[in-house]
């Protein structure tokens, strides 16, 4: 039961190009251009929600709540960050490259089907079945663990907005590929964050 509005974001990239470089273009290339242009937007809001989960609405009371680990990184650790989520499902971890490296040292991630599937897809996947995400928003020696259901809405306005534009006396043509969104949690304790820093 929010009050609070939830702030969106505008991402987006312009794309400058002469007449004759955009005639004589290799279509190939002009969609790879495109595509990383949807990729760079895409990371832009994924650190957008990486945030709301955490942070929730900025508020200190909308916080995640962490959940205290001593010592090294191990499997009990994994553990008391499923427990600690109660009814909701840990299918979602994101953290640091450095913590990720911890993980996949533990000697569970060592176990064969999740070796294979890393080897042959590249997507990790923990012993507790949670999908692993590198997010360098997520401080090191600190766990993001979430229900991916429950967790966080976004909120979206319109659709991809492509704005084209001609400066004739550059000959150029320019356009503008944006998106707005925001993020809001749904269920504040559908996320936790390990912490084993101390």
């Amino acid at each position: 039961n929010k009050t609070s509005l939830v702030s969106l974001a505008k991402h987006g990239r312009v794309f400058s190009s002469s007449y004759e470089a955009l005639r004589f273009q290799n279509l190939d290339v002009l969609t790879v251009v495109l595509g990383k242009i949807g990729e760079d937007i895409a990371a832009e809001q994924f650190a957008d929600s990486v945030n709301a989960l955490m942070l929730g609405d900025g508020s200190a009371n909308d916080k995640a709540d962490e959940v205290t680990a001593q010592g090294e990184l191990s499997y009990t650790h994994l553990l008391q960050l499923w427990e600690d989520l109660g009814s909701y499902k840990l299918n979602t971890m994101i953290a640091s490259a450095p913590t990720i490296k911890e993980i996949l040292s533990l000697s569970e991630m060592k176990d064969a089907n999740a070796g294979l599937n890393f080897q042959g897809t590249g997507n990790i996947v923990t012993p507790i079945g949670a999908k692993l995400i590198k997010s360098a928003k997520v401080a090191d020696k600190k766990i993001l663990g979430f229900d991916k259901n429950k967790a966080l809405q976004m909120i979206q306005y319109g659709d991809v907005v492509v704005d084209y534009d001609k400066v004739i006396d550059r000959q150029l043509e320019r356009a503008a590929i944006s998106l707005t969104a925001g993020f809001t949690r749904i269920f504040k304790d559908a996320v936790k964050i390990l912490d084993y820093s101390a």
